[in-house]
């Protein structure tokens, strides 16, 4: 058993610093990692050596030198392994292969219709690992709406797939000897955030997501807060007394509420376009078939798509405005597939937020939208498994 202070346990707390200096660093050399991580010249070289001889980092040249011989500089070697990441959607799922550092080799996505077992998930996922099985498989990353326990990999409740209590990690380590994390779809999209995004440049932030369901994630001393799961359900406040009846078989959830198919449906009940009704009639439960419907209702009747997202702009705002003062955040985020069309909506709710926060606090957070795009949603998973298996230590 390794104790705190021997040797291995020193060497391994230092070749992990050094690992984490070089990916934050994307290339680095010798000297800076000396200064960056106050470790000794010695310790550095006989740790990049066996780094080197391991084949986890490698030397790509000369950096530019202000006098004296030109430094070397290293970086991961991007080929040593590779991760799979996977986001569960409502009529689709995201496929992502990622090297070493995160970037995307290869990505894919397959639509399905009705709903989905997880054991056709898990053989999916096997599906596509047997494509790509000739290089190390560093682990293997599943974002999953609803409540998820990442510490033991379960899917407590996923309303939106009819998931209760599936052992899911388990499930496709059977299949797949690798790391395995899974985690819930917004907490995911928020370590993207927190890796990639302008996050990362603030201690206290919320994420909040418009789509085919609504969702939230807190970030508390720049990580995130999950407990064992079901942190930050914002979807599932509760905005409308007696209102529409929500996956999670309560009534009037800002979910319920407001999400696509709650726009959808309130546009079809708005427009007299004759068209548009026949459109919405055929427009399936997925979030690929909503989205079309609410671009196609935005040529044929612009006037009800403003009216519906003028009430929407009012309730995200109230919703932004109610977590703003109860949480106080230095950030807020806003991302999801809806933010498509948020000429129609986004200024007003971020205006009405801002205005009705108590005291200062409206004037003080930083509300920003996102701009890392959909594969943020399956990378923050990724990044996750870098970390841990990169960077962490066992103590």
């Amino acid at each position: 058993m390794q104790t705190i202070g021997s040797k291995e346990l020193i060497r391994e707390i230092n070749e992990k610093l050094i690992l984490k200096e070089i990916y934050l660093n994307k290339k680095i050399d010798r000297t800076s990692l000396i200064k960056n991580t106050g470790l000794s010249g010695g310790t550095i070289t006989k740790i990049i050596s066996c780094l080197i001889e391991k084949q986890l980092v490698k030397e790509i040249g000369e950096a530019d030198s202000t006098g004296g011989r030109k430094p070397i500089l290293l970086v991961l070697n991007k080929d040593y392994a590779r991760i799979i990441g996977i986001k569960i959607g409502v009529g689709y799922i995201d496929f992502i292969l990622t090297d070493l550092t995160g970037d995307v080799i290869f990505s894919q996505t397959i639509k399905y219709e009705g709903s989905i077992s997880p054991q056709k998930v898990v053989s999916m996922i096997t599906e596509f690992h047997a494509k790509f099985h000739d290089k190390h498989l560093l682990g293997i990353s599943v974002a999953v709406s609803g409540i998820v326990n990442p510490n033991t990999g379960t899917v407590v409740n996923s309303f939106l797939l009819g998931w209760k209590d599936v052992e899911l990690a388990q499930m496709i380590k059977k299949e797949v000897d690798t790391y395995i994390f899974v985690v819930n779809d917004v907490d995911s999209f928020s370590l993207s955030q927190l890796y990639n995004g302008n996050a990362r440049f603030y201690k206290n932030s919320v994420v909040m997501t418009l789509g085919v369901g609504i969702g939230g994630s807190l970030i508390i001393d720049k990580k995130i807060h999950t407990a064992d799961g079901g942190v930050g359900e914002i979807g599932h406040m509760s905005v409308v007394p007696n209102g529409n009846k929500c996956t999670c078989g309560s009534r009037g959830c800002l979910e319920a509420e407001s999400s696509i198919a709650a726009i959808a449906a309130r546009i079809n009940k708005a427009t007299t376009v004759a068209e548009l009704k026949k459109i919405f009639s055929s427009v399936s439960n997925t979030e690929i078939s909503e989205l079309e419907f609410i671009r196609k209702a935005i040529d044929l009747d612009n006037k009800a798509c403003k009216k519906v997202f003028k009430e929407f702009s009012v309730e995200i705002g109230i919703a932004m405005k109610n977590l703003i003062n109860i949480l106080a955040p230095d950030y807020f985020l806003l991302g999801g597939e809806t933010l498509e069309f948020r000429d129609l909506f986004m200024k007003d709710a971020i205006e009405f937020a801002k205005k009705n926060a108590f005291g200062t606090l409206g004037t003080k957070v930083c509300i920003e939208t996102d701009t890392l795009g959909r594969n943020a949603w399956t990378l923050g998973g990724i990044y996750k498994i870098i970390e841990v298996n990169l960077f962490e230590n066992r103590i």
